[in-house]
């Protein structure tokens, strides 16, 4: 398959990201990204938050992330954030 990218995502605080999915065999995985001009968005420059291998996917740990930015983590709402992009993931997966 491809990489593929949701559509423009909002956390409770109104900050603005998209997850892209990458399910090539061999390298699952997917990647959050943080942006706040639409150009961005269009553009599939954003800021990378942290990306996550779908195999090693757990609600509440962040012991398997990669390039991961803490800060922004934090600033998108840590923990809570993590476990609804995650279930939006799973949601993509099963469809």
């Amino acid at each position: 398959m491809a990489v593929t990218h949701s559509s423009r995502l909002k956390n409770s605080a109104g900050k603005k990201y998209y997850v892209s999915l990458d399910d090539t065999y061999g390298n699952s995985s997917y990647s959050v990204y943080s942006f706040s001009d639409n150009a961005d968005f269009d553009n599939k420059t954003g800021t990378l938050i942290y990306t996550e291998p779908l195999r090693r996917m757990k609600k509440g740990s962040t012991d398997y992330l990669i390039n991961d930015n803490a800060t922004l983590i934090d600033e998108y709402g840590s923990i809570d954030f993590l476990d609804t992009v995650r279930s939006l993931v799973i949601k993509a997966i099963l469809r």
